[in-house]
């Protein structure tokens, strides 16, 4: 089995990409990223946490190019994006400002300082290649961007309203998932006839 793994637009090595990367815009990026690497499809997609919202918008815009999802600890979609009024503190133009400072102060080195210990589980050679990337700008500012979108991804991913009977694997973590989040993860996997959703103890 072949198996591909990439890092997105401003994660690892990748460059920051110059329009917002909502779910619709990953998916988007995917396809174009398997066409251009000669990756025929259809695909099994896997996709942890927010990666999750991303390979079911991928599979409601493109479903002749998906044969099955696995979905790792998802957010769970929204059928109804929350919208934020201009005059709210928590507004979107808010969080800007604060994105744009927090990426500044990256340059900083602030990035390196909260990453640190954050890898500590992973071998050594893993461990210092995630801290160097972790750490960087880019990265740190397409995180705080992927959370400003995250609205927008979740109501994209609540397309995918139906996977008809393609296999659908939903695994939630045992440790720290409340009810809410196993009824979340149970109503994903009634998307298909075919499908699994397996607690994963530990």
């Amino acid at each position: 089995t072949r198996v591909c793994v990439y890092d997105r637009a401003g994660h690892g090595w990748s460059e920051l990409a110059d329009s917002p990367q909502d779910g619709a815009q990953t998916a988007t990026d995917l396809l174009t990223l398997l066409e251009r690497g000669d990756v025929p499809g259809p695909y099994v997609l896997a996709g942890h946490s927010f990666g999750g919202l991303y390979v079911q918008s991928f599979a409601a815009q493109y479903p002749d190019d998906v044969a099955g999802l696995v979905l790792v600890d998802t957010t769970a979609p929204a059928a109804e994006p929350a919208t934020a009024s201009p005059d709210d503190e928590s507004s979107y133009d808010i969080m800007g400002r604060v994105s744009a400072l927090l990426s500044s102060t990256a340059e900083l080195g602030v990035g390196r300082l909260l990453s640190q210990g954050s890898y500590d589980s992973l071998p050594p050679q893993s461990a210092d290649e995630a801290e160097a990337t972790g750490s960087t700008a880019s990265n740190l500012q397409s995180t705080i961007d992927e959370y400003l979108q995250a609205n927008t991804s979740a109501g994209q991913a609540a397309a995918l309203d139906d996977f008809g009977d393609k296999p659908l694997v939903v695994l939630t973590a045992g440790s720290g998932s409340d009810a809410d989040s196993i009824a979340a993860h149970d109503d994903l996997a009634a998307l298909s006839t075919n499908s699994a959703h397996r607690v994963i103890d530990g």
